[in-house]
């Protein structure tokens, strides 16, 4: 018997404005843009950061382009070899069976969707800005699987360095709910994922010291990063996994030379089952980087150290 879809309603909230103090750097604070209903545009000093794609138009959230403060787009947003590749995003290419990853190009009878049901925004006393968005992943049929509710938030650059926090919670509504294990189906990238680049003089390496796309791809580390040039000035992306993630430290999927990309991959050994009801809380952070200062070199252990709260 086919199951209805809830009813949904977009609900908005008005962005919780308030007076930010300027720090050090002279930044006042982020502010958020809402006059275009698909996209949220965040800014800072009058320069725009990201541009978050609420899934309106499209059955996938995500963020591009995310920029460093030096105005270096991090993210690659529908490349043509990968069209569903989203800058950065949460997807699975298998739930339950149903695909929830590849939405332009997914075999057919295999594609869910991921509904949107609320966004809401606001800006913090400290100059950080949220986005807050939820969504229903549901099947082909109407079947709802999983309830989304991810809070990316924006903290204010250190330097030449944007850090987005990234907290994903994802709630079964199903009797039972698996999240494929890609050992058993050879298909290693999911969960949090960065299309980045495209970059030039590419330099893939992790917390652990690997050094390379094929070192690095398939281990567990605290982090991943891929540094390069972009539009001839030097860059760095990374994905920082928290220690608080129950597959931490997580493996990574990451490639190099025909595209770069570096997805945290929780569950690419074994299944995550949840039953009706039971949630599974993920964390992680994303870094945009321009060119460090004179004398300087970026220290990604550091900034996953802070991070952490170690």
């Amino acid at each position: 018997m086919r199951r209805s879809i809830p009813t949904i309603c977009l609900f908005v909230m008005p962005a919780l404005m308030f007076c930010n103090t300027a720090n050090s750097q002279g930044q006042t604070g982020f502010t958020i843009d809402r006059a275009q209903r698909e996209e949220i545009t965040v800014s800072l000093n009058g320069k725009e950061v990201a541009i978050f794609h609420s899934g309106l138009a499209l059955d996938k959230s995500y963020i591009h382009p995310l920029r460093s403060p030096d105005g270096r787009v991090i993210t690659y947003d529908s490349p043509a070899d990968h069209l569903h590749h989203r800058g950065l995003c949460v997807g699975w290419p298998d739930v339950s069976g149903e695909d929830f990853w590849a939405e332009l190009n997914s075999p057919q009878g295999q594609r869910g969707k991921m509904i949107p049901a609320g966004i809401e925004t606001r800006t913090l006393p400290d100059g950080s800005a949220q986005i807050r968005e939820e969504s229903l992943w549901v099947r082909q049929n109407g079947e709802p699987l999983v309830r989304e509710q991810c809070m990316w938030t924006f903290l204010l650059p250190q330097g030449n360095l944007q850090l987005v926090d990234v907290d994903l919670t994802l709630t079964a509504l199903a009797p039972e709910v698996v999240f494929g294990s890609d050992k058993d189906k050879p298909r290693e990238y999911h969960g949090f994922t960065l299309r980045n680049g495209p970059f030039e003089q590419i330099r893939v390496f992790n917390s652990n010291g690997q050094e390379g796309a094929d070192e690095c791809r398939g281990k567990t580390a605290k982090w991943c990063a891929i540094s390069g040039i972009q539009a001839g000035r030097p860059a760095l992306a990374a994905i920082l996994d928290h220690p608080s993630n129950d597959s931490h430290p997580t493996r990574f999927y990451v490639l190099e030379k025909d595209m770069q990309f570096i997805s945290s991959s929780p569950n690419m050994e074994k299944a995550k089952v949840l039953k009706a009801g039971e949630q599974w809380h993920l964390r992680y952070g994303a870094v945009a980087a321009g060119k460090p200062a004179e004398g300087e070199s970026w220290d990604v252990e550091k900034i996953w150290q802070e991070f952490a709260g170690e």
